[in-house]
């Protein structure tokens, strides 16, 4: 889910409020670029701002928000920071933070939003930062609103499969800010948690869900069923496009695979993009925290090379 509306929504009704905060003024260096956000409550957070000092403050400064209860409604407020002096980081540069508190008062105008493509955020007249005479990315200057989009920019992805494996591996693709579709055959197989932004998908077959994937999609296949992962595959492969595919297992799975998958009419260019076994092989070992790290990093280096090839 990259949605951030619907993540706030579901925070609210879990933990009463929650708190957007959105880098609305960037200049010199700085962690993160204009636009940046990440929601806070009283013990979670979703997205990052850039992580260190600055993303410690505002969040410290967020939950003191969160504990106001003579905030009124859509609180807001910004926060001004010169990230070497006011923080001691090593960034050189100037940020404005757009602190806003979403409670249940809020939860109306958020349900409203959730299908909008862009929210404007009041600025109350301070201006995010920018060179004299420029109109820093977001920022309207007639309405004196910072304009950002409702729905974070993420690649679609599927995982197949929610045992030990997937497990480990689902926090690590939403840090990576792909639009995670986790995908078995029951709710049984699921954490009692998931990570902020999953879209669970409950599947008797779900080739149908492969089927029906965008073709920009990366899809990793880690199921607890060889049967089953050959058919993903098999769906993935015939199907009418697909950014990656990675398929958990070992050199002697990745080769009767690939016969096999050869013998049912997948095309030698196409099977060839089958990554089997999916990972970095520098990053060995068999429990379930070493290959999850080990297939996210094979995962950022698709991002990288699909967001160089667009």
């Amino acid at each position: 889910m990259t949605n951030w509306v619907e993540v706030a929504r579901e925070w609210i009704g879990a933990h009463g409020a929650v708190v957007r905060a959105s880098l609305v003024g960037v200049k010199g260096s700085a962690p993160r670029e204009a636009g940046a956000m990440m929601l806070i409550t009283e013990n979670d957070i979703w997205q990052t701002i850039g992580g260190g000092t600055l993303e410690f403050t505002v969040m410290t400064r967020a939950r003191e928000m969160l504990a106001d209860s003579a905030a009124g409604p859509w609180a807001r407020t910004v926060m001004r920071a010169a990230l070497g002096p006011d923080m001691g980081q090593c960034c050189g540069g100037q940020v404005r933070v757009l602190l806003e508190r979403f409670g249940s008062e809020e939860d109306g105008v958020l349900a409203g939003l959730a299908s909008c493509r862009t929210i404007a955020h009041p600025m109350d007249g301070l201006a995010p930062l920018g060179d004299a005479g420029d109109t820093p990315p977001g920022l309207d200057r007639q309405t004196g609103c910072f304009i950002a989009s409702v729905t974070l920019p993420g690649r679609p992805a599927f995982l197949y499969g929610a045992g030990h494996i997937g497990r480990a591996l689902a926090p690590h693709l939403t840090a990576l800010q792909l639009d995670l579709h986790w995908v078995d055959v029951e709710t049984a197989r699921f954490p009692a948690e998931l990570p902020a932004g999953v879209r669970q998908v409950i599947a008797s077959d779900p080739t149908v869900i492969a089927a029906h994937a965008p073709e920009d999609s990366i899809h990793l296949v880690v199921t607890h069923d060889h049967t089953l992962d050959e058919a993903i595959c098999h769906r993935v492969l015939s199907g009418q496009g697909f950014a990656r595919i990675g398929l958990i297992g070992s050199a002697t799975k990745a080769a009767r695979f690939r016969s096999r998958l050869s013998k049912a009419g997948v095309a030698q260019p196409v099977l060839d993009r089958l990554v089997c076994p999916v990972g970095l092989p520098e990053i060995t070992g068999k429990h379930p925290a070493r290959v999850a790290l080990s297939i996210a990093a094979g995962v950022a280096i698709w991002q990288q090379e699909l967001d160089e090839t667009g």
